[in-house]
């Protein structure tokens, strides 16, 4: 049989079966479709050949590796369909694994075939959105100097996100987190749960215009205005990039379009979060990394710029200085003549570490708990516990002298980790814990060896929607929590708020708009676009790409919610300068100066 008609059937065959996921089907169906059209493509080896790939030994041989492991991937996320089956009444246990054996068979064989050629057909791809001239003409270079660039997408995204939060989410929206962090403030008593220095950006901007006005809602409303306009400079210079990347107009207005309408950079412009600025801070991290390795703009302030964006990332977000540490590991690895660069992210990395451990410690804030950074294991153990897995009678009277092992299987929750963190914690055992690690770590081995299944079920619940597909599952905030600063709601336009209700209501409902939340697929396009960087040897592009991985890596590690949107904005506010960066023509003098560092 032909083999295109094999790979046909077999992707076929794993969308009807991945019908009955848990995930978002969508996702499926779009890149189902989007692998047959790479299939269908006759110039795949054409392709390959003008991208400077042999396709006959390394190419190949890594494209099947990744999709072996994608594929398996792919598998596990949908344990529930293989591992669980639906089966009639009467059966044999031969039967029953007869039909687990055929899932796991379908699904990892279409998974494999989609990827593969998805792969193949990007990552061999010689087509480009920009222009194909490498001089271009001096009217180009006119308009690509024009702050007109910068000007106008920052004026359409500010003109969208400022009259919609005034007129109806004023003075900001704040969830416990923030309330929390305020709340630090004004007692003096500082926990770093809450990144610290997060909480005195907040106090920089409130404090001041507080003692000015003597109005709560007012200095919020500073903070947040100038949280609005950072936002919007940032998606900005992210379009002015792609003016210097020499993309053609539509490119420019499909990515102002996706920063000016998409609900979530609307509504994340307003909310007091550390994912925000975070979210930005990388991806002018990403962009200013661009600029100097494509020797775009003025070199010095673009120095200047990645040089401010590092300590921001390292002190903004718990997992920041995990980023960053995998971006100076790249930069190390790839670009090895550029010692500018090493100097100035090392020197980020030994203040960050100093800032973040012996200054904190000295200013008494309360570092996290140790029952925090256990979220996953405490998951897994849990799991065992809850389904009546294999533990040794030592090992569970071990586990009783710091949580309620009784009282385990009604409070786990497969998809989020705070109901066992916050049992521990209310019954005053972090202790316990904390003084009997390396007791608890071997507890943690025996149990996985005893129910190694288990374990990976727990895990995929706990992280799979960060590369799996995407999952029904909150994205924005919407209100103020009770406190008790006078920070109230201010409605003044009600028909703005009604409206913007329904804008937020069709895409948590609707099946095709609901693509654009899904976390996971996001994941699998950047990861695609990192595949396309190693096999056309752009290390521009495999070290922008990496701060998005390692966040990723970071929450498929620790992860305390299964799918929780904001940890993964970053991808969505660095999207189109990847894809840009990625998809972009390279002239002949970037290519050999990339090769040579």
């Amino acid at each position: 049989m032909n083999k295109r008609i094999i790979n046909v059937i077999c992707i076929l065959l794993a969308l009807i079966t991945l019908s009955q996921t848990r995930a978002l089907y969508a996702p499926y169906i779009l890149f189902a479709i989007f692998s047959l059209y790479c299939l269908m493509r006759e110039n795949r080896a054409a392709g390959a050949s003008e991208a400077g790939i042999d396709q006959a030994s390394d190419y190949r041989r890594a494209i099947a590796v990744m999709s072996v492991v994608a594929a398996f991937f792919i598998t596990i996320a949908n344990y529930q369909i293989w591992l669980h089956p639906i089966l009639p009444d009467i059966r044999t246990p031969m039967f029953v694994r007869l039909v687990k054996a055929t899932y796991v068979l379908i699904i990892m064989a279409g998974s494999y075939c989609s990827v593969r050629n998805i792969l193949t057909f990007t990552a061999g791809s010689s087509c480009t959105f920009c222009k194909t001239s490498d001089k271009p003409s001096a009217d180009d270079v006119r308009q690509k100097s024009s702050v007109l660039y910068f000007l106008i997408p920052f004026i359409i995204i500010s003109a969208v996100y400022l009259p919609v939060y005034f007129l109806s989410y004023y003075p900001g929206l704040l969830s416990l987190d923030s309330i929390d962090q305020i709340d630090q403030l004004f007692t003096g008593v500082y926990s770093n749960h809450q990144p610290f220095y997060h909480t005195l950006l907040i106090g920089l901007f409130i404090r001041p215009i507080l003692a000015v006005s003597g109005n709560m809602n007012t200095a919020i409303a500073f903070y947040v205005t100038v949280q609005i306009l950072v936002v919007a400079a940032t998606f900005a210079f992210v379009v002015r990039t792609m003016a210097d990347l020499d993309l053609p107009r539509p490119a420019m207005i499909a990515a102002t379009a996706w920063y000016a309408i998409m609900p979530f950079h609307i509504m994340f412009s307003f909310t007091v979060w550390k994912d925000v600025y975070f979210g930005a801070f990388v991806t002018l991290l990403i962009l200013f990394f661009i600029r100097l390795n494509r020797n775009i703009g003025n070199r010095k302030i673009n120095i200047v710029g990645f040089s401010l964006c590092g300590p921001v990332i390292c002190l903004i977000r718990s997992n920041g200085l995990f980023v960053y540490v995998f971006v100076f590991l790249a930069v190390l690895l790839l670009m090895r003549k550029n010692r500018k660069l090493w100097i100035i992210m090392g020197v980020t990395i030994i203040s960050s570490l100093v800032l973040k451990h012996p200054v904190l410690k000295a200013s008494g804030v309360v570092p996290p708990d140790t029952v925090e950074s256990l979220s996953i294991p405490l998951q897994q153990i849990s799991r065992v516990i809850a389904d009546g897995g294999n533990i040794s009678d030592e090992d569970m009277a071990f586990l009783d002298t710091f949580m309620d092992t009784g009282a385990v299987a009604d409070t786990y929750n497969p998809d989020i980790s705070d109901p066992v963190k916050n049992m521990i914690r209310d019954k005053g055992f972090e202790d316990a814990l904390t003084d009997n690690m390396g007791t608890f770590l071997a507890v943690y081995v025996r149990t996985f060896f005893k129910n190694p299944m288990t374990y990976v079920v727990a895990w995929v619940d706990s992280t799979c929607g960060y590369w799996n597909s995407g999952y029904n599952y909150w994205v924005w905030y919407w209100d103020i929590e009770a406190n008790s600063h006078g920070i109230t709601p201010v409605i003044i336009s009600p028909a703005v708020r009604n409206a913007m209700d329904q804008y937020l209501w069709l895409y948590y409902n609707n099946p095709v708009l609901q693509i654009t939340l899904a976390t996971g697929m996001f994941s699998w396009i950047v990861l695609i676009l990192f595949a396309r960087c190693i096999f056309t040897k752009n290390t521009t592009g495999i070290v922008a790409i990496v701060p998005i991985l390692a966040i990723i890596l970071s929450l498929v590690i620790s992860a305390p919610v299964y799918a929780e949107f904001r940890y993964m904005y970053a991808l969505f506010c660095s999207l189109p300068a990847l894809f840009a960066l990625t998809t972009a023509h390279r002239d002949e003098g970037v290519k050999k100066a990339e090769e040579e560092s």
